[in-house]
């Protein structure tokens, strides 16, 4: 049986272990980050936004609900299906999820919204400016709304060790640079390499691999689209 090592935090790693059992091959759960929520100051006032920009599960999962109940009559803008199913599950009103990532968002966004409105983005500490810069470009208002952050989980190599066994792992499961980058921290604690001597290596992006060392950098496939199914169809 195929060893699958899932980098992603919870409560992702769980879910994408058991998508991995039913594909018939082992999952090894080690989340190098972990997600907290932020404490998020209430809008005051009328701030006459046009529409809502969400920029990952997270983003929905981590938005108070208190927002999201004074916002639930905009048009939201969810950068996937799985942001847009989380959306809705806290009674937003997702019309187009169909962006992929965060280019994508901004161009769904300047395509469908009035230009010159306000456009307010629910996302993460840890991020790009993509979106946001691509909407200032484009003319728009964005007002960020931090509801997360990205935080290291700094296991040792020991813990690393009990989670990988004496067997050599066959696949890595990256989602982000900074999961790459928290990866390669974690190579350099460790004594023994050999559990990922002949490892590949399946990125969401194509930014991780440069984020990886020789000669792991090598071995890196990336997902076609920037989700997970997309990376689980190179398994």
């Amino acid at each position: 049986m195929r060893r699958v090592l899932v980098t992603r935090p919870e409560p992702g790693a769980s879910k994408t272990a058991r998508k991995l059992r039913q594909m018939g091959l082992e999952p090894l759960l080690l989340p190098l980050t972990r997600i907290e929520a932020l404490p998020v100051e209430l809008l005051g006032g009328s701030p006459d936004f046009a529409a809502i920009a969400v920029t990952s599960p997270n983003a929905a999962r981590h938005a108070p609900p208190e927002l999201t109940k004074s916002l639930s009559g905009l048009p939201t803008y969810a950068v996937g299906k799985t942001t847009a199913a989380v959306s809705r599950a806290i009674g937003l009103n997702v019309v187009d999820d169909s962006a992929g990532d965060a280019a994508g968002l901004r161009r769904v966004i300047a395509d469908k919204v009035e230009p010159r409105s306000k456009v307010l983005v629910l996302c993460g500490r840890v991020r790009r400016d993509i979106l946001e810069q691509g909407l200032v470009d484009a003319g728009f208002t964005p007002r960020l709304v931090e509801v997360y952050d990205t935080l290291s989980t700094t296991p040792s190599a020991a813990e690393a060790a009990a989670v990988l066994g004496e067997t050599p792992v066959d696949v890595v499961l990256l989602y982000s640079a900074f999961a790459a980058d928290e990866f390669t921290r974690l190579l350099e604690k460790m004594d023994d390499l050999t559990a990922f001597e002949t490892a590949a290596f399946i990125a969401i992006s194509a930014r991780i691999r440069s984020h990886l060392p020789a000669p792991y950098s090598d071995r890196v496939s990336v997902a076609a689209e920037p989700n997970e199914e997309a990376m689980l169809s190179l398994l």
